[in-house]
């Protein structure tokens, strides 16, 4: 559909490094499960629509988070890596004129940062755009609907940032509003150091 732009939360990965006992996204930062950061980034910006990729853990994950206006897609196949729930996110945007892809790990990605990528690609339609921080880039991503089909081509562990890097193609880099934008939990160590960073939204 013109001009509709949707987004991806993918979450559907084991958390393996961050301990047996609990999954990393259902461990709270401040007040809220980490997953609802990415939740509500997403659900509070100017896209269309949303869609929450769960995977492992699923039901543990929304036993504690409020999707809000976020569709859920339960992703059989999480083993295969992060592209598989890129895929199965996608599947409920193949209509839209871009999708933009984030992790759930990243809890100062925040609303605004969202809402500018969709305004460069309001500028620029055929480019993708992603969010930059330093020298690091990355998810979130926004990808046109002319990457789709790369996208459902991608297998195991490769993510938006494959098609991006590929020679040719366009892309522009939005400067994130925090500066620990990439910032993210894979270690309970990794937690309690985002505990002690900037207020978050």
């Amino acid at each position: 559909m013109i001009g509709r732009i949707g987004c991806v939360i993918l979450a559907g990965g084991e958390s393996r490094r961050f301990g047996a006992d609990q999954h990393k996204l259902l461990a709270r930062l401040g007040e809220r499960p980490l997953l609802q950061y990415a939740i509500d980034a997403a659900t509070r910006s100017h896209a269309m629509s949303c869609t929450l990729v769960v995977g492992a853990c699923a039901q543990r994950l929304l036993d504690v988070v409020d999707p809000r206006r976020c569709a859920v897609v339960r992703n059989a196949s999480w083993r295969e890596g992060i592209a598989s729930s890129l895929r199965a996110g996608l599947a409920n945007h193949l209509g839209d004129e871009a999708c933009i892809f984030m992790v759930a790990d990243q809890p100062l990605v925040q609303t605004a940062d969202l809402d500018r990528l969709m305004a460069a690609h309001r500028a620029d339609r055929e480019t993708i755009v992603a969010l930059q921080s330093g020298t690091i880039w990355g998810t979130p991503m926004l990808l046109p609907r002319r990457f789709f089909a790369a996208l459902e081509r991608l297998r195991g562990d490769a993510g938006a940032k494959r098609i991006a890097q590929k020679r040719g193609v366009r892309l522009r880099l939005i400067s994130a509003l925090s500066t620990d934008a990439f910032a993210d939990v894979d270690t309970p160590a990794d937690l309690d150091r985002l505990d002690q960073m900037e207020p978050r939204t």
